[in-house]
Protein backbone atom coordinates (compact mmCIF):
# COMPACT_ATOMS: atom_id res chain seq x y z
CA UNK A 1 0.00 0.00 0.00
CA UNK A 2 0.83 3.62 -0.72
CA UNK A 3 1.60 6.33 1.33
CA UNK A 4 -1.78 7.87 0.39
CA UNK A 5 -3.44 4.46 1.46
CA UNK A 6 -1.82 4.27 4.93
CA UNK A 7 -2.11 8.07 5.50
CA UNK A 8 -5.93 9.89 3.90
CA UNK A 9 -4.92 12.82 4.13
CA UNK A 10 -1.25 12.63 2.22
CA UNK A 11 -1.41 13.35 -1.05
CA UNK A 12 1.93 12.47 -3.43
CA UNK A 13 1.48 14.09 -7.24
CA UNK A 14 4.49 12.34 -9.35
CA UNK A 15 5.85 14.37 -12.20
CA UNK A 16 6.17 13.01 -15.61
CA UNK A 17 7.63 13.38 -18.47
CA UNK A 18 5.88 13.41 -21.62
CA UNK A 19 7.08 9.50 -22.49
CA UNK A 20 3.45 8.15 -21.00
CA UNK A 21 1.66 9.86 -23.77
CA UNK A 22 3.59 8.11 -26.11
CA UNK A 23 2.10 5.23 -25.48
CA UNK A 24 -0.30 4.57 -28.28
CA UNK A 25 2.56 4.65 -30.85
CA UNK A 26 4.69 2.16 -28.64
CA UNK A 27 1.02 -0.42 -28.91
CA UNK A 28 0.87 0.48 -32.71
CA UNK A 29 4.55 -0.58 -33.37
CA UNK A 30 4.36 -4.08 -30.93
CA UNK A 31 1.17 -5.05 -33.11
CA UNK A 32 2.75 -3.99 -36.57
CA UNK A 33 5.71 -5.70 -35.61
CA UNK A 34 3.67 -8.82 -34.90
CA UNK A 35 1.82 -8.97 -37.85
CA UNK A 36 4.55 -7.77 -40.06
CA UNK A 37 6.62 -10.75 -38.70
CA UNK A 38 3.14 -13.02 -39.66
CA UNK A 39 2.34 -11.64 -43.21
CA UNK A 40 5.16 -9.73 -43.98
CA UNK A 41 8.09 -9.95 -46.21
CA UNK A 42 10.49 -10.72 -42.91
CA UNK A 43 11.49 -14.46 -44.23
CA UNK A 44 11.80 -13.44 -47.71
CA UNK A 45 14.03 -10.65 -46.74
CA UNK A 46 16.39 -13.66 -44.78
CA UNK A 47 16.18 -15.42 -47.74
CA UNK A 48 17.56 -13.14 -50.22
CA UNK A 49 20.01 -11.50 -47.93
CA UNK A 50 21.53 -14.74 -47.68
CA UNK A 51 24.89 -15.93 -48.81
CA UNK A 52 25.27 -16.94 -52.29
CA UNK A 53 24.30 -20.74 -53.00
CA UNK A 54 26.83 -22.85 -54.52
CA UNK A 55 25.97 -25.86 -57.02
CA UNK A 56 27.37 -28.41 -58.42
CA UNK A 57 28.44 -28.59 -62.54
CA UNK A 58 28.27 -32.18 -64.59
CA UNK A 59 31.81 -31.24 -65.04
CA UNK A 60 32.63 -31.54 -61.30
CA UNK A 61 33.25 -27.89 -60.77
CA UNK A 62 31.48 -25.50 -58.18
CA UNK A 63 29.02 -22.69 -59.68
CA UNK A 64 27.82 -19.85 -57.17
CA UNK A 65 24.52 -18.53 -58.08
CA UNK A 66 24.71 -14.67 -57.05
CA UNK A 67 20.67 -14.23 -57.94
CA UNK A 68 17.34 -15.89 -56.82
CA UNK A 69 15.19 -17.89 -58.98
CA UNK A 70 11.23 -16.73 -58.47
CA UNK A 71 8.75 -18.62 -59.38
CA UNK A 72 5.10 -17.31 -60.60
CA UNK A 73 3.59 -18.12 -57.04
CA UNK A 74 6.11 -16.58 -54.96
CA UNK A 75 6.07 -13.65 -56.70
CA UNK A 76 2.41 -13.57 -56.32
CA UNK A 77 3.03 -14.33 -52.86
CA UNK A 78 5.48 -11.46 -52.21
CA UNK A 79 3.51 -8.94 -53.93
CA UNK A 80 0.64 -9.97 -51.31
CA UNK A 81 3.26 -9.55 -48.49
CA UNK A 82 4.13 -6.33 -50.04
CA UNK A 83 0.82 -5.02 -49.76
CA UNK A 84 0.15 -6.15 -46.02
CA UNK A 85 3.33 -4.68 -45.42
CA UNK A 86 2.38 -1.14 -47.02
CA UNK A 87 -1.16 -1.48 -44.84
CA UNK A 88 1.03 -2.34 -41.68
CA UNK A 89 3.28 0.60 -42.54
CA UNK A 90 0.24 3.08 -42.93
CA UNK A 91 -1.51 2.14 -39.67
CA UNK A 92 1.53 2.97 -38.03
CA UNK A 93 2.20 5.82 -39.34
CA UNK A 94 -1.25 7.02 -38.72
CA UNK A 95 -0.72 6.28 -35.08
CA UNK A 96 2.85 8.23 -35.26
CA UNK A 97 1.55 11.13 -36.64
CA UNK A 98 -1.47 11.22 -33.84
CA UNK A 99 1.54 10.45 -31.25
CA UNK A 100 3.44 13.63 -32.70
CA UNK A 101 0.10 15.98 -32.66
CA UNK A 102 -0.51 15.07 -28.91
CA UNK A 103 3.23 15.80 -28.02
CA UNK A 104 3.83 18.71 -29.95
CA UNK A 105 0.49 20.45 -30.24
CA UNK A 106 -1.63 22.12 -27.38
CA UNK A 107 -5.18 21.82 -28.59
CA UNK A 108 -8.19 22.42 -25.98
CA UNK A 109 -11.05 22.33 -28.40
CA UNK A 110 -12.78 19.01 -28.25
CA UNK A 111 -14.64 18.99 -31.87
CA UNK A 112 -11.07 19.85 -33.11
CA UNK A 113 -10.22 16.90 -31.29
CA UNK A 114 -12.82 14.65 -33.32
CA UNK A 115 -11.77 16.76 -36.19
CA UNK A 116 -8.27 15.81 -36.40
CA UNK A 117 -9.46 12.15 -35.91
CA UNK A 118 -11.85 11.98 -38.67
CA UNK A 119 -9.60 13.19 -40.72
CA UNK A 120 -6.69 10.97 -40.09
CA UNK A 121 -8.75 7.67 -40.13
CA UNK A 122 -11.07 8.69 -43.74
CA UNK A 123 -7.49 9.23 -45.03
CA UNK A 124 -5.84 6.00 -44.29
CA UNK A 125 -8.98 4.19 -45.16
CA UNK A 126 -9.02 5.60 -48.56
CA UNK A 127 -5.63 4.81 -49.05
CA UNK A 128 -5.73 1.16 -47.44
CA UNK A 129 -8.97 0.97 -49.93
CA UNK A 130 -6.68 2.56 -52.52
CA UNK A 131 -4.24 -0.39 -52.07
CA UNK A 132 -6.51 -3.45 -52.46
CA UNK A 133 -9.30 -2.33 -54.55
CA UNK A 134 -7.92 -0.01 -57.00
CA UNK A 135 -10.92 2.71 -56.15
CA UNK A 136 -9.93 6.48 -57.03
CA UNK A 137 -7.20 5.76 -59.13
CA UNK A 138 -7.55 9.81 -60.13
CA UNK A 139 -7.17 10.53 -56.96
CA UNK A 140 -3.99 9.10 -55.56
CA UNK A 141 -2.24 8.49 -59.02
CA UNK A 142 -0.29 11.93 -58.60
CA UNK A 143 1.47 9.64 -55.11
CA UNK A 144 1.00 6.24 -56.84
CA UNK A 145 4.85 6.10 -55.69
CA UNK A 146 4.21 6.75 -52.34
CA UNK A 147 4.69 2.98 -51.08
CA UNK A 148 6.25 2.95 -47.31
CA UNK A 149 7.46 -0.35 -46.17
CA UNK A 150 9.21 -1.63 -42.70
CA UNK A 151 9.78 -5.02 -41.52
CA UNK A 152 9.25 -6.05 -38.02
CA UNK A 153 12.45 -5.41 -36.55
CA UNK A 154 11.93 -1.91 -37.54
CA UNK A 155 8.56 -1.85 -35.08
CA UNK A 156 10.43 -3.97 -32.50
CA UNK A 157 13.27 -1.72 -32.15
CA UNK A 158 10.10 1.13 -31.77
CA UNK A 159 9.00 -0.59 -28.98
CA UNK A 160 12.30 -1.19 -27.27
CA UNK A 161 13.07 2.46 -27.23
CA UNK A 162 9.69 3.48 -25.85
CA UNK A 163 10.79 0.39 -23.44
CA UNK A 164 13.95 1.97 -22.15
CA UNK A 165 12.63 5.60 -21.63
CA UNK A 166 9.17 4.32 -20.12
CA UNK A 167 11.35 2.92 -17.71
CA UNK A 168 13.61 5.95 -17.12
CA UNK A 169 10.66 8.10 -16.62
CA UNK A 170 9.05 5.67 -13.66
CA UNK A 171 12.48 6.43 -12.14
CA UNK A 172 12.14 10.12 -12.80
CA UNK A 173 9.19 10.42 -11.22
CA UNK A 174 10.25 8.33 -8.59
CA UNK A 175 11.99 11.28 -7.28
CA UNK A 176 10.06 14.14 -8.20
CA UNK A 177 6.84 14.53 -7.12
CA UNK A 178 4.62 17.03 -5.08
CA UNK A 179 3.80 16.14 -1.60
CA UNK A 180 0.64 17.76 0.34
CA UNK A 181 0.85 16.58 4.13
CA UNK A 182 -1.80 18.33 6.65
CA UNK A 183 0.17 21.50 7.19
CA UNK A 184 2.76 21.91 4.82
CA UNK A 185 2.95 21.14 0.84
CA UNK A 186 6.72 19.55 0.09
CA UNK A 187 8.09 19.73 -3.06
CA UNK A 188 10.55 17.03 -3.95
CA UNK A 189 12.88 16.77 -7.00
CA UNK A 190 16.30 15.71 -8.13
CA UNK A 191 18.41 12.13 -6.95
CA UNK A 192 19.72 14.00 -3.88
CA UNK A 193 15.64 14.84 -2.17
CA UNK A 194 16.23 18.64 -2.62
CA UNK A 195 13.06 19.84 -0.90
CA UNK A 196 11.11 22.90 -0.88
CA UNK A 197 8.38 23.85 2.11
CA UNK A 198 5.32 25.67 1.72
CA UNK A 199 2.47 26.09 4.06
CA UNK A 200 -0.75 25.35 3.54
CA UNK A 201 -2.60 28.26 4.80
CA UNK A 202 -4.51 29.75 2.54
CA UNK A 203 -3.25 27.56 -0.71
CA UNK A 204 -5.52 27.82 -3.66
CA UNK A 205 -5.31 25.21 -6.90
CA UNK A 206 -6.44 25.53 -10.28
CA UNK A 207 -6.88 22.40 -12.45
CA UNK A 208 -6.30 23.45 -16.40
CA UNK A 209 -6.45 21.30 -19.39
CA UNK A 210 -4.46 22.49 -21.84
CA UNK A 211 -4.34 19.48 -24.56
CA UNK A 212 -7.77 17.82 -25.20
CA UNK A 213 -5.87 15.11 -26.59
CA UNK A 214 -3.65 14.14 -23.36
CA UNK A 215 -7.28 14.66 -21.33
CA UNK A 216 -9.32 12.02 -22.97
CA UNK A 217 -6.11 9.29 -24.01
CA UNK A 218 -7.29 6.63 -22.12
CA UNK A 219 -4.45 5.25 -18.84
CA UNK A 220 -3.22 8.75 -19.09
CA UNK A 221 -6.08 11.31 -18.47
CA UNK A 222 -3.51 14.20 -18.02
CA UNK A 223 -3.70 18.13 -17.29
CA UNK A 224 -2.25 20.80 -15.28
CA UNK A 225 -2.26 21.54 -11.73
CA UNK A 226 -1.25 25.02 -10.62
CA UNK A 227 -0.89 25.34 -7.16
CA UNK A 228 -0.89 29.49 -5.72
CA UNK A 229 0.51 30.67 -2.02
CA UNK A 230 -0.18 33.83 -0.36
CA UNK A 231 3.57 34.57 0.45
CA UNK A 232 5.16 33.17 -2.93
CA UNK A 233 4.81 35.24 -6.25
CA UNK A 234 5.64 32.56 -8.36
CA UNK A 235 3.08 29.51 -8.48
CA UNK A 236 3.75 25.58 -8.73
CA UNK A 237 3.21 24.28 -11.88
CA UNK A 238 2.89 20.48 -12.02
CA UNK A 239 1.99 19.09 -15.86
CA UNK A 240 0.69 16.21 -16.89
CA UNK A 241 -0.71 15.20 -14.18
CA UNK A 242 -1.74 11.41 -14.59
CA UNK A 243 -5.56 10.85 -13.81
CA UNK A 244 -5.59 14.62 -13.29
CA UNK A 245 -9.52 14.33 -12.06
CA UNK A 246 -8.77 11.64 -9.64
CA UNK A 247 -5.98 13.69 -8.15
CA UNK A 248 -8.48 16.59 -8.50
CA UNK A 249 -11.33 14.55 -5.70
CA UNK A 250 -8.45 13.54 -3.97
CA UNK A 251 -7.13 16.96 -3.08
CA UNK A 252 -10.78 18.15 -2.57
CA UNK A 253 -10.96 15.56 0.04
CA UNK A 254 -7.33 16.52 1.48
CA UNK A 255 -8.57 20.40 0.97
CA UNK A 256 -11.73 19.80 3.10
CA UNK A 257 -9.86 19.11 5.87
CA UNK A 258 -7.03 22.14 5.47
CA UNK A 259 -9.49 24.72 5.03
CA UNK A 260 -8.06 25.07 1.48
CA UNK A 261 -9.61 27.63 -0.66
CA UNK A 262 -10.03 25.88 -4.71
CA UNK A 263 -9.70 27.98 -7.99
CA UNK A 264 -12.14 27.98 -10.36
CA UNK A 265 -11.07 25.00 -12.68
CA UNK A 266 -10.62 26.52 -16.37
Amino acid sequence: MDEQGRKPNVLVIRIWPNIPILYPMAIAALVCGILSFMFGIDSELKRISGPPTVMASSAGSTQTVTGVIVLPDEIKKNKEKLRNEQVIALVFLAVFTYSLVVVCTDIVLTWALLGVALVTIAGMGLFIANIYWHILEGLFHFISGFAPYANSHFYFCIFGIWLVLMIAAVIYARFHYVKIESNEVIVVGGVLDKRRRYSTMRMQYTKDVIDVFEYYLPFVRSGRLVLRFPNESEPIVIDHVMHVDRVVKKLDHVAASLQISSGEPS
